[in-house]
């Protein structure tokens, strides 16, 4: 016999309230001789005479009552038919405990997280050997499996079982099994001796690939099935689960100024759907985190959804969002955090050298254009060279000089605006003169321009040739965007006229990014100080390019401008899964203090130093994230400790763990080989290889008879 509940026995002690009651309100009287009622104290013992038999039979029922009320909330169960699993025969077995440690033993049954009970089945096993056993254990979670064969150090194998903890990643059953199975093998001085198995799971079907054979011994004869035993720690019941599994942030125009589009992919492993469900959207960390949009979502039994949010963030910058459906008895997986860059909003300059009152003739049309698309973070303003002289440059980001004759007396001050950080963009033109420009801006150009070349003769169809973009740096930040069919738009640009530019000596820092395909360098791009110069050889409206017209100038533009402000550098790595190695890229002069996990603990520099904190080089921090949430980076620079927004990373719950759907015992145990060689227990009570009856149901029937005969007696 077995229970289910055993803790809840202590009901029993509720069937001594009838003997408390009975003793507490049971009279002594005092003896008083009065010969005058001696006929009535006789009549009173002759009647007391046929209560007492009543009385006994009260106490009785009320005691069966509350005893088997009490009984049958600990749900014994009885075994039959003990099955070849329960024959196997007891003698001295070298044994192999695996404890499942994977993200779903997390789940919390009761109030309890299940790696609990399978820990404490994990030691009731390892208790239960005899002294003649050697066993081993193996903890299976996100870690490297690492197996000692069987020893006869029974503490350290209870020290290994004691100190496993539950992790958030992912646990391979199979392959820890295969390697428990490989230890016991090669445990050469306990060949005589038969090997058994004892796993601590939820029976999750996620963890298990029932696809590749079952682990075996090898022996004189050939290979040989452990004895298995799974001890099932969610005691069979079912694990019903949500979780948010995905989430994909887009910038959406149709949101507003910096609008985004979310989309997150609902789960629901559980036999009913999920209908109104409440999904929120929560913006920021810590104190200043808010709830941004309220929403209900359906998720389909067993299956998943898509749910879309807009929302438009007030500023550019680091942003931290998640998405969060309520919590349920698996907590790590109802959240699903990202952090992104929202782009800054970028003031451009756009100094127009050849104005015209003919839209598509003027020289700053085409790029005013693009800058000024709803979808872009720039935000242009238009003077021409004129007035260019009275313009403050500090408040702009980003300078835009489109076929200007002379800059004059403002040559000094461009230059101290460009490094000092901000971004200058020329393109050159008819009123362009070469070594003006070569006095006047001097070494703020990445190369000297020189003379000016056409593309002279027929191509190969006939008409007038004109020069292709060839040797594209596709890797820079400027042009990355271009990838795939989208790299057409960029190399069918036809230019007939453009500006040879020779190198300064030494180098001057200059990188050309794109370059004609008879050599010449076409866009060219240089720092100077803490900003950057980039230089395009031919004109920005279609006098000598048809590139303005081209699918590829609106991108190439707004690109452009963010990469001269400094914006295409606050660059997210993708959220990357539980365990997965981190690299965190610190500025110069910064360096890591500490890193605050998703619940707000920091873990200082030695603790992380510890848990395999390593530095590959300077200014990279490589680390592996052991819980999923939103990580925050604390740095300390120029002697001041900060949270710095810009390094907070995301970590995606492993996904898997979130499938809690539990295999069938008997498809289990007939993998491992049958009945025969394998049987799972849920609490002590075998559920392979017997069939269990279920004595509290005939306990609860046998307490309602006693009620009944309670009422009787009192009647």
């Amino acid at each position: 016999m077995s229970f289910v509940h055993p803790a809840l026995l202590w009901g029993l002690l509720a069937a001594g309230i009838p003997l408390a009651v009975h003793l507490f309100f049971r009279r002594r009287p005092r003896p008083t001789p009065f010969p005058a009622i001696e006929f009535v104290l006789r009549a009173r013992r002759e009647t007391q005479r046929r209560l007492r038999l009543k009385k006994v039979l009260l106490f009785t029922a009320r005691t069966l009552l509350l005893g088997a009320v009490a009984f049958a909330i600990a749900r014994p169960q009885a075994q039959r038919g003990g099955g070849a699993a329960a024959a196997v025969a007891r003698g001295p077995r070298a044994t192999a405990v695996v404890l499942d440690a994977s993200g779903s033993m997390r789940y919390r049954l009761g109030g309890r997280p299940l790696f609990d009970r399978a820990r404490q089945d994990a030691l009731r096993a390892l208790a239960e050997l005899a002294p003649e056993e050697p066993a081993t254990a193996v903890v299976c979670g996100m870690d490297p499996v690492q197996v000692e064969p069987p020893s006869f150090d029974r503490a350290a194998v209870r020290r290994v079982l004691e100190s496993a903890q539950a992790t958030a990643g992912y646990g391979d059953l199979t392959a820890c099994v295969t390697a428990a199975v490989r230890a016991l093998a090669a445990a050469r001085a306990q060949d005589g001796l038969p090997k058994r198995l004892v796993v601590a799971t939820d029976l999750a079907a996620s963890a298990w690939r029932l696809d590749v054979p079952a682990p075996a011994v090898d022996g004189p004869k050939g290979p040989v099935r452990p004895e298995v035993t799974i001890l099932d720690a969610a005691r069979g019941a079912d694990l019903p689960n949500h979780a948010v599994v995905g989430l994909d942030a887009e910038p959406d125009p149709a949101a507003g100024p910096r609008g985004y589009r979310f989309t997150a992919l609902l789960s629901n492993h559980a036999k009913e759907p999920l209908a109104d469900v409440p999904l929120s959207l929560v913006v920021g960390t810590g104190p200043s985190a808010r709830t941004a949009i309220r929403a209900f979502a359906e998720v389909p039994a067993n299956g998943t959804s898509r749910k879309t949010l807009l929302h438009a963030f007030p500023q550019g910058g680091p942003a931290a969002v998640k998405v969060a459906l309520p919590q349920d008895a698996l907590a790590d997986d109802d959240a699903r955090a990202l952090a992104i860059v929202v782009p800054r909003e970028i003031r451009a300059l756009v100094v127009d050298g050849a104005p015209s009152p003919v839209k598509y003739r003027d020289e700053a049309y085409f790029v005013e254009s693009a800058l000024a698309s709803p979808a872009s973070p720039v935000r242009p303003r238009l003077v021409d060279a004129e007035a260019f002289p009275q313009e403050d440059l500090s408040k702009v980001d980003v300078v835009l000089l489109l076929n200007v004759r002379s800059v004059g007396a403002r040559a000094a001050e461009l230059a101290r605006f460009v490094e000092g950080g901000g971004g200058l963009f020329v393109a050159v033109g008819d009123q362009v003169d070469p070594e003006l420009y070569g006095r006047e801006l001097g070494e703020l150009l990445p190369m000297s321009l020189h003379v000016e070349k056409s593309a002279a003769g027929p191509d190969a169809a006939g008409g007038p040739r004109a020069a292709r973009f060839a040797e594209v740096d596709f890797e820079h930040p400027a042009l990355s965007i271009f990838q795939g069919d989208a790299r057409e738009g960029l190399l069918g640009v036809r230019t007939s006229r453009y500006l040879l530019a020779k190198p300064r000596p030494g180098g001057g820092g200059a990188r050309v990014l794109a370059r004609f395909d008879d050599g010449a360098p076409a866009l060219v791009e240089a720092r100077r100080g803490r900003g950057r110069v980039l230089l395009f050889t031919s004109t920005a409206d279609h006098d000598w390019t048809d590139w303005p017209i081209r699918t590829s100038f609106l991108p190439a533009m707004q690109r452009f401008a963010g990469f001269l402000a400094g914006a295409l550098e606050e660059r997210r790595e993708p959220p990357a899964p539980v365990g997965a190695r981190r690299t965190i890229r610190l500025d110069d002069g910064e360096a890591l203090v500490a890193l605050v996990d998703p619940g707000g603990r920091e873990l200082g520099r030695a603790e992380l130093e510890r848990s395999g904190l390593a530095e590959p080089s300077a200014g990279l921090v490589e680390w592996t994230p052991r819980e999923p949430g939103l990580w925050q980076v604390k740095v300390r620079s120029r002697g001041e400790e900060r949270v710095e927004p810009r390094l907070a990373f995301a970590v995606t719950p492993e996904p898997r763990e979130s499938d809690t759907r539990r295999l069938a015992p008997a498809e289990l145990t007939a993998w491992f080989g049958g009945e025969g060689h394998a049987r799972v227990e849920g609490g002590g009570r075998a559920v392979a290889g017997g069939r269990e009856v279920p004595l509290w149901s005939v306990l609860l029937a046998l307490g309602v008879a006693a009620f009944f005969l309670e009422g009787l007696l009192l009647a």
